[in-house]
């Protein structure tokens, strides 16, 4: 079994708490079976998401998750999409 707390990113800076987890809107791309995000709102800004610099999939129950470690002019971001929701939002804040 997977133990999240073992992660690479476990210690790093957090989203502040109300941040972490909230809904955001994300302007990505369908190609084939993959989802490729392009940018994100945030704060009131769209964020140009210069760089993926990771991609993994999770599953917790049925519903499958799509995490994205993305960089942007702003900092990097953990942001996940639900393919059960067909929705986006940030779950962590991963640096400046």
């Amino acid at each position: 079994m997977f133990n999240h707390e073992a992660r690479w990113d476990r210690k790093l800076p957090q989203a502040p708490a109300q941040e972490a987890g909230s809904a955001i809107a994300v302007k990505c791309l369908f190609d084939k079976c993959k989802v490729i995000p392009q940018s994100f709102f945030w704060r009131n800004r769209e964020l140009s998401i210069q760089k993926i610099n990771f991609f993994w999939k999770d599953k917790q129950g049925k519903e499958t998750l799509d995490f994205f470690s993305v960089s942007t002019s702003n900092g990097t971001f953990e942001i996940v999409f639900s393919h059960e929701a067909m929705s986006w939002r940030l779950n962590k804040l991963l640096g400046p």
